[in-house]
């Protein structure tokens, strides 16, 4: 378990705006994907770097293997 979020996210591509967007690196929550179909990086984003949202070592760790998984 971590620390979850929500964030209003303006898309750079068509710039629309979901002021509803759930940000939970530990439960997978990652990227947000617009309506446009452009994909934002959260972390990058926000700022908010995910490890450091986690509370336990397995949380980083399942953080990590799902950045992996992703590319």
């Amino acid at each position: 378990m971590g620390s979850r979020y929500i964030l209003t996210v303006t898309c750079p591509e068509c710039g629309a705006v979901d002021d509803d967007v759930f940000y939970a690196p530990t439960s997978g929550f990652l990227d947000w994907k617009c309506r446009c179909g452009h994909v934002v990086d959260l972390e990058a984003y926000s700022g908010i770097n995910a490890e450091a949202t986690a509370t336990t070592s397995a949380g980083v760790e399942q953080i990590r293997r799902w950045r992996v998984d992703a590319k």
